[in-house]
């Protein structure tokens, strides 16, 4: 019989790592199927080979007793998958794109032969996620490199996303205040409040906790894709009650490669405003004058308030 102390320490541990565990699923992705003959029978312990492309890393995992397979804690990329088992020809299928907290399902169907030989599928993946029930969308790295952003905050592409809104203009929340430096990171997800969302890197917790926005912003450039939940999302996002965004940075490959960029904004760049395109009809009402001066018809000292129009980026 174990000591009471020992079970307590158990418990305690087990309590311990399950949030670093439900962290780790939250921005790595999940390859699931089953694996059938060519009479739907199950195949089981048949070696499932799960290779990224990138790296050329590789893993191998058994079917179970039903032909199933579940491999979790994959990094978002480029996947293949082989099945092999003796009795049957092995089974590929390649250019497997895995996003950020996703399930993708691949089934295979074995034809008898022999191991040597292989046949490649190429039908495509399942378009309906029968496996989650989960609303929201994946924004990729090459559109968060390519579209335009104001001072490179990535934030900003959360309103691609359908039921994605703006916060209440001109508030902390937005941005709009010269003392708030987490710049323009609020959106109300479905109607819900700005101020209950959550914000992930890696599986890590990036929350400001007095209005729930982002707090530390990663590069452009260091960011892989990221994934916007707005509802019926799984209880491991537990710390949002709103909107979810989970970020999920790059890991690198086998090649070597760097990127650099240049970040110029002044105001000889800057479009013009409406209010200062050139006007070439009648003169406007109002002169630009400067905002004070004194009155010449007064007797003592007065101050004059006129019109003036200022704009900035």
């Amino acid at each position: 019989m174990k000591p009471p102390w020992l079970t307590y320490m158990l418990v305690m541990s087990g309590l311990l790592l399950e949030p670093a565990v439900s962290r780790a699923q939250v921005t790595t992705g999940t390859i699931l199927g089953r694996v059938v003959d060519h009479t739907g029978a199950a195949v089981p312990d048949a070696t499932v080979s799960i290779k990224e492309t990138a790296k050329g890393t590789s893993r191998q995992y058994k079917t179970d007793a039903n032909g199933s397979y579940y491999v979790p804690f994959l990094i978002p990329g480029a996947y293949s998958v082989t099945i092999e088992k003796r009795g049957f020809k092995a089974a590929l299928h390649d250019n497997i794109i895995l996003q950020v907290d996703q399930k993708q399902i691949v089934d295979f169907s074995l034809d008898l032969g022999e191991v040597s030989q292989t046949v490649t599928v190429t039908a495509a993946v399942p378009l309906v996620k029968s496996e989650s029930a989960e609303l929201g969308e994946v924004i990729t790295g090459p559109a968060v490199r390519s579209l335009p952003l104001n001072s490179r905050n990535f934030a900003q592409l959360v309103y691609l996303v359908p039921g994605v809104t703006t916060g209440q203009q001109g508030e902390n929340l937005s941005g709009a205040s010269t003392f708030n430096p987490r710049a323009a990171s609020d959106y109300n997800a479905l109607g819900s409040q700005a101020n209950t969302n959550a914000w992930l890197v890696d599986g890590i917790w990036d929350n400001e906790y007095t209005f729930s926005t982002v707090l530390v912003q990663p590069s452009v450039e260091s960011v892989q894709e990221f994934k916007v939940l707005t509802g019926t999302y799984s209880a491991q996002f537990g710390g949002g009650a709103a909107g979810v965004v989970s970020v999920s940075t790059r890991s690198g490959s086998n090649e070597l490669h760097g990127e650099a960029f240049e970040f110029l904004r002044n105001r000889v760049l800057d479009a013009k405003p409406y209010q200062f395109t050139p006007y070439t009809g009648r003169q406007a009402a109002f002169q630009a004058q400067p905002v004070w001066r004194r009155s010449p018809q007064a007797r003592s000292p007065a101050r004059t308030q006129t019109c003036a129009t200022s704009s900035s980026p």
